[in-house]
């Protein structure tokens, strides 16, 4: 029996399959940074273009529609929340983009709903004369 107790083999494959769930949690975290920190890239660009927009057309409506067509490229990730909002003064204004971003790697079954995770960005700008 001592023989057998001190018996080492397999022990390399059961140390591996207790680190797999922990390795595949880990990635898929990473991976949801990644996927953060590409919908912060998008939203920003985002703000840019309807910025831009805004600053040669002056019509609102069509920076919210320049707005939709870069946050509808990160496809089923970002949804644009609401319009963008634009305050002026004059000649400046300051653009605004609210998104939310989906979460994949949480639980539907156990968490019922997944909230959205929301944030906007930023850019001022003046209108071209």
């Amino acid at each position: 029996m001592k023989k057998l107790l001190k018996n080492e083999r397999g022990s390399a494959i059961i140390e591996f399959v207790s680190m797999v769930p922990l390795v595949l949690l880990l990635m898929m975290i990473l991976w949801q940074f990644l996927v953060a920190g590409y919908a912060v890239i998008i939203t920003q660009s985002a703000a840019n273009e309807a910025a831009k927009v805004y600053s040669v057309t002056k019509d609102s409506s069509e920076a919210n529609n320049a707005a939709k067509k870069i946050i509808n490229s990160a496809k089923a990730t970002l949804k644009l929340n609401g319009a963008v909002a634009i305050d002026s003064s004059g000649r400046n204004f300051e653009a605004t983009v609210k998104v939310d971003m989906t979460l994949k790697f949480l639980p539907k079954k156990f968490l019922g709903t997944v909230p959205p995770l929301t944030f906007e960005k930023s850019i001022s700008g003046r209108t071209v004369e």
